[in-house]
């Protein structure tokens, strides 16, 4: 064999055993963080702050060429109770130890309630509860401008789902903060988020930042028609056809809303299917005078909110 090619064979496996290496210290580091939440539900419930909870996991790996990252068979034990729910799987790029990346994403697949938590709930209640299985995505992405983009979609079966998406301005400062906070080591970062200013730190880092534009919507396949019918059996609800009146009664006496958006309102009444809220700012709408209340040129009065901030309704 040529003594290049040999040469390439030797760098080829020395450089598949560092990844290897590495992929399992990444690997160890989550199950590192697993144990130090677990022992922070411990502290907690010696403390007498909340019940005891545990994690637990089958499987967890590591890719540090991607920066991912899965767990897969987690469940969660209350000591009274054991396992009271299962998550198929969790799934995690740009995410790193002890790092704050500015782009990444989470996929959370298969949430389930256990049999110890259905028993607690009414047979009825506990049929339909057993039927359903959460998945979430989410994503965000900070730019070099101070713009954080934020992604979110929760979906119960494929029968119902919740998405939003945000674009917040002028999060420099917010974003230098969780930096540093992220670069902590994981004991420092306990003692500090269980510390009297904690909050007081991150509100005041966000309040710098402002609300640009968002969307939300949601998307309705049967579920909602199914959790009425199911609360309306067991008595807890009125029927569809009640609440579908109701909600109409309320919407026609919603004075200061355009006509346009009455209109969406009362056609994903009667047929949910698909709502959608967009809004756009004339100027991004700061924190810090939310927080203090401090009067702002165009939102005076709600149509005038909702000229300023470019509302618009849609369904189906």
């Amino acid at each position: 064999m040529n003594k290049s090619v040999i040469a390439l064979v030797v760098v080829a496996v020395a450089a598949g055993g560092g990844l290897y290496y590495a992929n399992m210290l990444a690997e160890d580091a989550i199950k590192q963080q697993i144990e130090q939440a677990n022992q922070s539900y411990r502290d907690l419930a010696d403390n007498g702050e909340m019940p005891q909870f545990s994690l637990a996991y089958k499987d967890v790996s590591a890719n540090v060429l991607t920066s991912s990252y899965s767990i897969s068979g987690l469940e969660v034990t209350m000591a009274e109770l054991g396992n009271i729910a299962t998550i198929d799987l969790i799934t995690a790029k740009g995410v790193k130890p002890q790092s704050l990346a500015d782009k990444a994403s989470m996929q959370i697949t298969g949430i389930k309630a256990a049999p110890a938590a259905l028993q607690l709930l009414p047979p009825h209640v506990s049929a339909f509860v057993q039927s359903l299985a959460l998945h979430g995505d989410y994503s965000y992405e900070y730019q070099a401008n101070g713009q954080l983009l934020f992604s979110q979609q929760t979906r119960i079966n494929d029968e119902f789902s919740l998405s939003y998406d945000f674009t917040l301005a002028q999060m420099q400062q917010f974003w230098q903060y969780a930096k540093e906070f992220s670069a902590l080591p994981p004991e420092q970062q306990q003692a500090l988020t269980v510390s009297e200013d904690y909050v007081q730190q991150v509100m005041a880092k966000l309040a710098s930042g402002a609300l640009s534009n968002g969307n939300v919507v949601i998307e309705n396949k049967g579920f909602i028609e199914r959790a009425v019918a199911m609360a309306a059996e067991q008595g807890q609800a009125p029927d569809l056809k009640t609440i579908q009146g109701m909600a109409l009664l309320n919407i026609s006496m919603l004075e200061p809303l355009p006509q346009p958006m009455k209109d969406s309102l009362t056609t994903f009444v009667n047929k949910p299917e698909k709502l959608k809220l967009t809004f756009s700012f004339a100027e991004p709408l700061q924190f810090e005078k939310l927080a203090t209340g401090e009067p702002m040129p165009g939102l005076e009065t709600p149509e005038a909110m909702i000229e300023y901030a470019n509302l618009k309704l849609t369904a189906n």
